[in-house]
């Protein structure tokens, strides 16, 4: 439950809203301890936060406060219903600055803004409708019709890639007043994803995958592709990492069995700077993706990347500079990328130093959270890259 604060002199009152406490926590923290360490006041919202999300979030300084999404079904307005029970959390609260993502969280809560009046509300856009190009046949789904509501509520729009935020551009459903801003949610830390030195290549190469275990973060595409590549190359390595899935297409580990011969199962990877130490190249296949942390977290290390060629994470890939791109959900074409790599291990070095500089002019998260704060009109303090 949040403390009702009384707004404070000089700091702003930033409401963060998101589509459950995990989310909040996995993506949301490096924002949040920015913000709070520049003097303003957050609170954090969901429909589900967990008594151990909800200690680490107040424990970073963030007010806390669960928020219901659901209207009554004999309710004659129901999204008014809920938009209205939501501003009255951001009102009581004393939010000036309201921030929100995750499909379900961007109506309701842009909605509750324009209702409390306040003043700068920002729609996150990851995932769009369809998540393909935009054409005939998807133009007026409820998905659409639901954004359409929240992007005319809003005062701006945060897209997470350029592929994206051009395809919301030419959908011809954004204001004419809203561009949309493209910024890589919080970018990496370069201090804590440090460059590390290349194994050596002598026993043969290592590939590493970190990510959720769903179909659409390309896992079963790598399990695939690395018993394609052992056939020939035995002595490559395969190494996967990565939590359970919310998707509606998530993995067990009990999926990845028939697999275990060729693809070596590392649990969570939690500790993903000591996993991506022990690889030469990282791939990352997701054809559905909005923040690819653990990918950047490679660029950081100085590790060169396959990525699917989706949005979302192909501009990632300097193609033949610091990484090459497969086909999404390819297993032939990841495994064709793959061997690229063993007939060419010398390009290794030189591949993974664009990584690096890749990451330092892109995805550095001091500049990230700068241009952040500058599009929630914020002063900005002194940003860390933690």
């Amino acid at each position: 439950m949040t403390i009702a604060g009384v707004r404070t002199r000089g700091g702003r009152r930033i409401a963060i809203a998101g589509p459950h406490g995990a989310e909040l926590v996995a993506d949301d923290m490096p924002l949040v301890g920015g913000l709070i360490a520049a003097g303003h006041k957050v609170l954090c919202l969901a429909p589900t936060i967990s008594e151990t999300d909800e200690l680490t979030l107040a424990h970073a300084g963030a007010d806390v406060e669960e928020i219901d999404i659901l209207a009554d079904k004999l309710a004659l307005m129901p999204r008014r219903q809920v938009a209205k029970r939501i501003a009255s959390v951001l009102s009581v609260w004393g939010a000036d600055t309201v921030m929100a993502h995750g499909a379900e969280i961007i109506t309701p809560v842009m909605l509750a803004a324009k209702k409390a009046r306040i003043a700068r509300a920002i729609a996150v856009q990851g995932r769009l409708p369809g998540d393909h190009d935009l054409g005939a046949e998807n133009r007026r789904t409820p998905g659409w019709d639901n954004l359409i509501k929240a992007f005319d509520a809003a005062s701006g729009v945060l897209c997470l890639n350029y592929d994206h935020a051009a395809q919301l551009e030419l959908s011809g459903f954004l204001p004419e007043q809203l561009s949309p801003v493209v910024l890589p949610w919080s970018g990496v830390d370069l201090e804590a994803f440090a460059v590390s030195p290349l194994p050596p290549v002598g026993r043969g190469l290592t590939i590493l995958m970190i990510a959720e275990l769903a179909r659409s973060r390309g896992v079963m595409t790598f399990c695939e592709a690395a018993q394609m590549v052992k056939e020939q190359a035995p002595q490559t390595t395969f190494l996967l990492a990565g939590p359970a899935s919310r998707a509606d297409d998530a993995l067990s580990v009990g999926d990845l069995a028939p697999f275990r011969d060729a693809v070596e199962y590392l649990g969570d990877g939690a500790s993903r700077a000591a996993l991506i130490s022990r690889c030469h190249v990282f791939a990352y296949p997701s054809f559905a993706e909005t923040n690819p942390g653990p990918a950047l977290e490679a660029l950081a290390m100085g590790r060169p990347l396959i990525a699917a060629d989706a949005a979302g994470c192909r501009e990632l890939v300097d193609e033949r500079v610091n990484g090459c791109l497969a086909r999404p959900n390819d297993a032939a074409s990841l495994a064709a990328a793959i061997r690229s790599y063993l007939k060419r291990p010398d390009l290794i070095p030189a591949m993974a130093r664009a990584s690096r500089q890749k990451a330092e002019r892109r995805y550095d998260r001091r500049l990230v959270l700068a241009a952040m704060f500058d599009l929630l009109v914020l002063e900005r303090g002194k940003v860390s890259g933690g």
